[in-house]
């Protein structure tokens, strides 16, 4: 199963403006929704601000748990969205949205162990970015890439303490080649980050 459900937030709310300034206090408004980890409810999500309000589109295994969602919320839709899923066909093409980051794993000479480095040229992101296609079912026909917004996450200090993460947005138009591995993406996600508001595909249907 999985759901989409859209959670309005209002700015005036204490804990909201909290959550929009630090990554994992909104990763942990918003699984608690579901009183479950991200991994439990296969939990994806996109923030979107407009003036003084907040939209937060979610992607989920099952529904939000209504008598969780406290003052300065309130859930704007929701829906299942299986027969959308199962409609999906090779050779179909969709308007595409995502936010992610490009990033390539480097091995740390005093461990041996890896590590993520952010793409900081726009030749290597496009490159991650098509190659992630091609591993999650779809070719990308154009692309336009945004840079979006830092993020702030802020960890105990024996967890690592405050992370700034960069992140871009790609928009553009793709082609379903393998349905099979383009479902599991739209459900699973696209790149790391997902804990974080990274990695949702968002989709409008193209004429062909």
């Amino acid at each position: 199963m999985m759901y989409l459900a859209r959670i309005d937030m209002e700015m005036s709310a204490i804990r909201v403006r909290a959550a929009l300034s630090d990554s994992q206090k909104m990763h942990r408004l918003l699984t608690g929704l579901y009183q479950d980890s991200r991994q439990g409810v296969s939990l994806l999500y996109r923030v979107k601000t407009n003036g003084r309000t907040v939209s937060v589109y979610q992607y989920a295994s099952r529904p939000v748990r209504k008598e969780n969602i406290g003052p300065g919320m309130s859930l704007g839709g929701e829906r299942c969205l299986d027969g959308w899923l199962d409609s999906m066909q090779t050779g179909q093409t969709w308007g595409f949205d995502l936010v992610t980051m490009p990033f390539k794993k480097e091995r740390r000479s005093d461990s041996g162990n890896s590590r993520r480095r952010m793409l900081r040229d726009e030749e290597e992101r496009l490159e991650w970015l098509f190659r992630k296609a091609e591993q999650n079912g779809f070719a990308i026909l154009d692309v336009q890439e945004i840079k979006d917004e830092k993020m702030n996450i802020y960890h105990p200090s024996d967890k690592g303490g405050k992370m700034v993460m960069d992140s871009y947005r790609y928009t553009g138009i793709m082609t379903i080649k393998d349905v099979s591995a383009f479902r599991k993406a739209v459900q699973e996600g696209i790149g790391p980050g997902k804990a974080y508001g990274l990695g949702m595909l968002l989709l409008k249907r193209q004429m062909n």
